[in-house]
């Protein structure tokens, strides 16, 4: 029969890491600490630290592949249309994407040009 003890000295640091949020998810009954746990599978040791040291009691929204694709659509879009100079509906054509995530990439374009606008970015800041 394995004792707790046993089963604690089996774990592996990943594994402990991930008890460890597992048990503040269940000890603060926080619906939003629920897939904290997975985090230790997906960032090393020091990322994970790190990761709650800069946003430690910050609640954040992790954007899904497809919202990133779609920002780095529009980028790509600002970089040929307002950098190099490009024409708007050659490089459109050339994402060969629907009807409706033609209008959606020109909506999230415009946003960005006014975002871009008024933003210097700088790199890494505070990281």
């Amino acid at each position: 029969m394995m004792t707790i003890k046993t089963n604690l000295d089996t774990l592996k640091k990943k594994d402990i890491y991930s008890l460890m949020l597992f048990v503040l998810y269940k000890f603060k009954d926080v619906p939003q600490y629920s897939t904290l746990s997975e985090l230790t599978y997906v960032l090393d040791t020091n990322n994970l630290l790190r990761l709650c040291e800069l946003y430690g009691g910050t609640t954040i929204t992790i954007p899904t592949i497809q919202e990133m694709e779609e920002i780095l659509n529009a980028l790509l879009l600002y970089q040929k249309v307002n950098l190099e100079h490009k024409d708007m509906n050659e490089v459109l054509e050339s994402f060969q994407l629907t009807l409706n995530e033609k209008r959606k990439l020109l909506k999230i374009y415009e946003e960005l040009c006014e975002v871009l606008k008024n933003y210097t970015f700088s790199g890494e800041q505070n990281v």
